[in-house]
């Protein structure tokens, strides 16, 4: 953690974090808004104002068609294909239901149509908040994240800022790697490129399929999850002052066709690499 607990403590002496009004916006009623709901609302250093969830309809049906149709022409029809095939690798464990989890805890909860949208700006609005929460959600305008106090935080389940943009686990099987992880940063005008405020690195869970390998390591990162983002939320203005510009880095999207099957490749290799690596720890002698 780049903030240590004596910095915390030293700031909250001096009056700099007081009682944090947070506002969760989300696009994902059974999603991670669940999962740290239950961790943020059991703290002492923030509260939850109230809970926006998003719709996720299109103002502009024309536009994004428009955006869809570049996707499916950089990736081609074979990976869009896929990459809706790979939608369910992705959800984990089941949720609890949101808006449930709202009455339990007496927090107010409000749906619009999108995230840009005006009812979704008049709600930010009237609430006030010193600090925004994005969980689950695409891009986020300026005219929505710069209305808290403090602006709106993200939490992106990958690391920073080696893959922005970037579906969790596989990039990094794609280039060879043994870790991923999760980030939580500042949101600016770009998708994942804010000041890096908190990042978790761990190792991929490996198995022998490359599906069975990104659903157990997104369960890790669901665990992993609420306590990060509970922890920012709690000590959000010191972790600011010490947060980092990220560098300019590559932008991920979906991967083709071609890309996919290198990441089949690739988890075959690092799988029996990890289970080489657990052999050779198992036979280590024991000291003494």
């Amino acid at each position: 953690m780049a903030t240590t607990a004596r910095e915390v403590l030293r700031a909250r002496c001096h009056g700099e974090i007081d009682n944090m009004k947070l506002l969760i916006l989300t696009s994902n009623r059974f999603g991670t808004a669940s999962n740290c709901l239950p961790a943020i609302h059991e703290s002492r250093d923030c509260s939850i104002t109230r809970i926006i969830i998003s719709r996720g309809l299109h103002p502009n049906r024309a536009r994004m068609s428009r955006r869809k149709l570049k996707k499916v022409m950089q990736i081609g029809v074979l990976g869009a294909l896929n990459g809706i095939r790979l939608r369910s690798w992705y959800q984990g464990h089941p949720a609890a239901d949101l808006k449930e989890l709202c009455g339990r805890f007496g927090i107010p909860v409000f749906e619009t149509d999108y995230t840009n949208s005006d009812e979704t700006v008049r709600l930010f609005r009237e609430a006030t908040p010193d600090l925004g929460l994005s969980l689950d959600n695409g891009y986020i305008p300026h005219r929505v994240f710069s209305i808290p106090k403090y602006g709106m935080i993200n939490a992106h389940g990958e690391r920073l800022p080696e893959y922005q943009n970037a579906q969790s686990v596989i990039w990094p099987i794609y280039h060879l790697e043994m870790t991923t992880g999760l980030t939580i940063h500042q949101i600016d005008r770009s998708i994942d490129t804010g000041k890096i405020l908190y990042r978790e690195e761990y190792p991929i869970v490996f198995c022998a399929k490359l599906e069975d390998t990104v659903r157990k390591t997104i369960e890790v990162t669901q665990r992993r999850t609420p306590a990060a983002v509970r922890y920012v939320c709690d000590n959000y203005q010191a972790l600011f002052k010490d947060a980092k510009t990220q560098e300019s880095a590559r932008k991920f999207t979906t991967p083709n066709i071609r890309q996919f099957y290198r990441m089949v490749r690739n988890n075959n290799i690092l799988y029996e690499r990890s289970k080489r690596l657990d052999s050779a720890q198992v036979s280590l002698p024991e000291d003494g």
